[in-house]
């Protein structure tokens, strides 16, 4: 699977041609292939997952998201092997940004790599497609701006940041790419004040997330998504739904705070709790 690119600060690109500007959330890389059966395989970074329920949970809701809005008919009439292409986007989540979290998708699509022609396809099209296939993508700000005429100094100041579409304010970053791949980004000063959070034990951390009315809140989302309600599935959805929001404050350079399984055990435990004494 073809890995994302690397995109560089704005004060090292030279753009040509028309350039196309998107906002940009906080998350991580996350990317995709789809097998001819429509299978997805999903991927960090550093490894690839099989199924939504093993991907890491800081990145689970977007594979849930993509395997299940994924429009596997579109895929398969616009491609004779969609193995070939890679999709690649972002899992938004909390670095130090707070987005309304029902309204910014989990996953959106940026990029998409194709081997038959070796490149990744522009911005116009890669929007397009993600489009077409029912996934999210990233908010256009400007369609093809003449480069020559495009303000790209208003970057420098956030005052200069247009208005975000998924939270009150700004918007924390934007990517600015023209057709021939040039492409850069810059992210709005106000988000480079997060400090690390320090190590926590799992079962402190289970009883200020896993809370009652947490629990309550993640029985009526699964419902609402129509999915089976279960200790496990609670605990998943919830587990997810913490690492996604809360990102910021419960992992340090990817890792957990405390111990995940340990975590999971005690959310599971406190679900239990919750359950029996509804019931």
């Amino acid at each position: 699977m073809k890995q994302c690119p690397e995109t560089p600060a704005l004060d090292e690109v030279e753009f040509s041609g028309h350039v196309w500007v998107q906002e940009l959330p906080t998350g991580g890389k996350f990317r995709f292939q789809v097998t001819a059966s429509g299978l997805v395989t999903f991927a960090t970074a550093q490894q690839s997952f099989d199924t939504p329920a093993t991907v890491p949970p800081q990145f689970r809701l977007a594979a849930e998201l993509i395997n299940e809005r994924l429009d596997r008919d579109a895929l398969a009439a616009s491609t004779d092997d969609p193995s070939d292409v890679t999709f690649c986007g972002i899992a938004t989540r909390n670095k130090g940004v707070e987005y309304d979290w029902h309204t910014v998708p989990a996953f959106v699509g940026v990029d998409i790599w194709s081997d038959r022609k070796d490149q990744f396809l522009p911005p116009d099209a890669a929007a397009g497609v993600f489009k077409q296939l029912g996934l999210p993508t990233l908010p256009a700000i400007e369609k093809e701006l003449a480069a020559v005429h495009a303000d790209f100094a208003r970057y420098e100041d956030q005052v200069g940041f247009p208005e975000s579409e998924w939270r009150e304010g700004h918007a924390a970053g934007v990517l600015i790419r023209d057709k021939s791949g040039g492409r850069a980004a810059e992210w709005c000063r106000e988000q480079n004040t997060v400090t690390a959070p320090e190590p926590q034990a799992a079962v402190d951390l289970a009883a200020e997330y896993a809370t009652d009315k947490r629990i309550e809140q993640t029985v009526a989302e699964l419902q609402a998504d129509g999915h089976s309600v279960t200790v496990d599935t609670i605990r998943d959805r919830l587990v997810a739904n913490v690492a996604r929001e809360a990102y910021v404050d419960l992992f340090v350079d990817g890792e957990f705070v405390a111990s995940l399984s340990a975590f999971q055990s005690a959310v599971a435990e406190r679900v239990q709790q919750h359950q029996s004494t509804a019931d």
